[in-house]
């Protein structure tokens, strides 16, 4: 099962997506509690909450005093039945429920010189004394409206809710979604660094071991991961630095004990036993010159410069062809008459070849032709009519001392070496799938633009 892990922009948009909810919700429920309450000069918002639910039934009926069954006015009058509503439009005048005497005679003060107010009738017992008046248009015309007679204690959140959403509250949610949105926009520009950080991280490659993430262009929050990547690259670096040296050391070691004893076994007299111990130093002798040629991977990125592959598929077969046509193979070489150019280190590549065409011979039963083809597309193949590649190592052949019979010459580091030496490069050696013999292809990467 494939799982995948959520990206920063997902986290942060659901992050910011909750606060913003939070916040919301909080608001809402706080400003509806604060409206049923009374409020620091003892009135409450009961008066209001019925005009705006009579305006929204007036303006949509477009008519007065006559409002839904089941709208918010009705249902807030069914809870007080000691609610009273005036509406004058022009000369006409309507009244809804127990409008006191002294309500009248305030209306009657106040809807001329007031647009919007509070006031208390006078002899009515609080908070049902508290009332409200408001000047709005409807589709009557000019009308005034005033309430009174609310019981706060009959108000629920949901009505506050619907007051202020009603009354003014909407901008507010309209500006809080636009935050939102913008926020949601910018989580992309807040990922671009990670983003840089990550390309950077990408470019290191194999033949760039002392290269690093630039901490100077790396935001703060993510400069302890940076560093700790660094660090870590370090200490690989420095431990493949001294197996390196290791290797180098022995290998430079053993050359002159086994130049020696090669000395003194030719000295000795013919019989089966030298010819053996001639095989053995043979073998012994090429595993120090590769392991040689692995140290020399380190300094091959120094001294690249760009070079034509068929003219060095060319050299590799011209020097082994001889050692070919001795063991009983035919050897050619098949190239375009225009250069296919790509940049490295040359003798480290026409070793890569080498390897490769020494491979045919070795493996190819003695029989049969050796095919070294340079492709337009920075590809060298070698192919050949042996009995090709056993399954049972097919997945480790590229592996250090993999090899098929351990009573043969060789010491199975050829192909090893090889892929070494094209990743170095950026490029790599992969084994073709043929009916018969086997194909081995070079791929080198367009680098001559470096």
């Amino acid at each position: 099962m494939l799982i995948r892990n959520p990206s920063l922009t997902l986290r942060g948009a659901a992050i910011f997506v909750s606060i913003y909810l939070a916040i919301f919700i909080g608001m809402l429920v706080l400003m509806s509690s604060a409206s049923l309450s009374i409020e620091g000069d003892g009135h409450h918002a009961g008066p209001n909450i019925a005009l705006t639910f009579a305006t929204e039934e007036l303006r949509a009926g477009n008519r007065l005093i006559k409002f839904p069954q089941g709208g918010p006015f009705a249902r807030l009058a069914a809870k007080n039945p000691s609610m009273w509503l005036i509406v004058e439009s022009g000369a006409r005048r309507s009244t809804f429920g127990p409008v006191p005497p002294q309500a009248l005679q305030q209306f009657e003060q106040y809807h001329g010189v007031l647009d919007s107010g509070k006031f208390r009738v006078p002899g009515v017992q609080k908070p049902l004394s508290e009332s409200s008046i408001r000047r709005l248009q409807t589709a009557a015309g000019d009308t005034v409206i005033a309430a009174g007679g609310v019981n706060p204690a009959t108000l629920t959140i949901v009505d506050g809710l619907r007051y202020f959403l009603r009354a003014g509250l909407f901008p507010l949610l309209m500006l809080g979604g636009i935050g939102l949105i913008a926020t949601l926009l910018a989580l992309p520009l807040m990922t671009r660094a990670v983003r840089r950080v990550t390309a950077d991280a990408a470019a290191i490659r194999p033949d760039q071991p002392a290269r690093r993430i630039e901490e100077n262009k790396v935001p703060r929050e993510l400069l302890p991961l940076v560093r700790a990547f660094n660090g870590a690259l370090d200490r690989l670096a420095n431990e493949l630095a001294r197996r390196k040296r290791l290797i180098a050391d022995v290998a430079h070691e053993l050359r002159t004990p086994l130049a020696i004893a090669s000395l003194q076994i030719d000295a000795l007299p013919k019989n089966e036993g030298k010819n053996d111990l001639q095989r053995v130093m043979t073998r012994l002798s090429h595993l120090v010159a590769q392991m040689l040629d692995v140290e020399r991977l380190s300094v091959a990125a120094q001294s690249r410069s760009e070079i034509d592959l068929a003219r060095l598929a060319g050299e590799a077969v011209a020097e082994i062809a001889p050692m070919a046509m001795a063991a009983g193979y035919e050897i050619s070489l098949d190239a375009d008459p225009g250069p296919v150019i790509v940049r490295g280190d040359a003798h480290a590549l026409g070793r890569a070849v080498a390897n490769l065409i020494g491979n045919a011979v070795a493996h190819g039963n003695g029989r049969g032709e050796i095919r070294v083809r340079v492709g337009a597309w920075r590809t060298i193949d070698v192919i050949d009519d042996g009995p090709g590649v056993p399954l049972s190592i097919r997945n480790t052949l590229f592996e250090p001392f993999c090899r098929e019979r351990w009573d043969r010459d060789g010491c199975g580091l050829g192909l090893h070496l090889t892929r070494e030496i094209m990743r170095a490069h950026g490029g790599d050696v992969s084994l073709l799938p043929t009916a018969s013999g086997a194909a081995f292809r070079l791929e080198f990467p367009n680098t001559t633009q470096e």
